[in-house]
């Protein structure tokens, strides 16, 4: 079988896997509470395939796109308004209203949107079209500015002083963003762009599948936890945590509305604002909180990607407008 051949399956296949993407994100979370225990020695795994999405993704960036970014800053700043004050606020009078007295489960709330945006944020902006060069940017400045905002945020909610690992999160940003976003731009400007013509398309199945088993992998961390104390209560949080992804969603989405984006940033920021990494505030969750404060966390691990896939089939489907 000839390249040519095997490049023509391969964009059939990312077509395919594409279709059934909405139903593949729930699907991995069930894998990973069905097989639980099974699984999670692969945790060491995550790293690398987030290093991966993020390559696939960064491949399609030039060097002159980044700098051009940062020099255009009004997405950057409608990114923070809307990730790092409204998002914030709104999780903690949501959550205040529902569970009055509840300070752990409050606390579990804000942590949650108090994180920096999620690696996966890159695939999903590269599934649907946004500006790549946008979310690596985006996604670099967060992970950035986490040691400080991230604590500082949580201060002010919930009066909570944590310690942070302020060299695991380097060490995270440099492995998962930091290295493999250099190395892809770096490939786009040696190949003048003409990576994205061919090798980038053929990547992009395989990044998909990366994406699935980063879900089954990361659920599998806590179904022991979740089936072990499963309840009626759980409940009302899980509501708490649907509403709050799907608004965090929309609110990137309509605020770039708003303030008149491109389509391609309109996507970033969609992703961007609305994705956490909520891995990274499920250890802090098990480290620095009660254990009440867990419960949201694990509530936004089951349910970020499953509702990400059907918000991008509401907000980003055939046929809606591109401009």
């Amino acid at each position: 079988m000839d390249l040519i051949a095997i490049e023509g399956k391969l964009r059939k296949m990312d077509k395919m896997i594409g279709k059934v993407w909405p139903i593949l994100t729930p699907t991995g979370v069930a894998l990973g509470l069905l097989l639980g225990s099974r699984i999670m020695w692969m945790k060491p795994a995550v790293t690398y395939l987030f290093a991966f999405l993020t390559l696939v993704n960064s491949m399609s960036v030039s060097i002159k796109d980044f700098v051009q970014t940062i020099r255009h800053p009004k997405p950057i700043l409608i990114f923070a308004l809307c990730s790092y004050i409204i998002m914030p606020v709104l999780a903690f009078l949501a959550a205040s209203l529902i569970f009055p007295g509840k300070s752990d489960i409050i606390a579990g709330y804000v942590l949650l949107y108090c994180i920096p945006t999620a690696v996966a944020s890159c695939m999903w902006c590269g599934m649907y079209g946004g500006n790549m060069a946008l979310s690596i940017t985006v996604l670099v400045i967060a992970t950035a500015f986490a040691p400080i905002l991230t604590p500082l945020s949580i201060s002010i909610f919930t009066h909570s002083d944590i310690a942070l690992d302020m060299s695991g999160m380097v060490q995270s940003l440099f492995f998962m963003v930091l290295i493999p976003s250099l190395v892809g731009m770096v490939i786009n400007y040696l190949t003048k762009g003409r990576c994205n013509d061919h090798a980038s398309p053929c990547l992009k199945p395989f990044g998909r599948i990366a994406l699935f088993c980063v879900i089954a992998i990361n659920t599998s961390q806590v179904a022991e936890r979740i089936i072990r104390d499963a309840s009626w209560s759980y409940i009302p949080e899980i509501l708490v945590a649907l509403v709050l992804a799907v608004f965090g969603l929309a609110l990137g989405y309509y605020a770039s509305q708003i303030f008149h984006l491109s389509f391609k940033d309109k996507v970033t920021l969609t992703y961007s604002s609305g994705m956490r990494n909520i891995s990274a505030a499920l250890v802090l969750a098990i480290d620095f909180f009660p254990p009440a404060a867990a419960i949201p966390v694990i509530s936004g691990i089951i349910l970020q990607q499953t509702v990400t896939a059907i918000m991008s089939h509401v907000l980003f489907s055939r046929g809606k407008e591109q401009c």
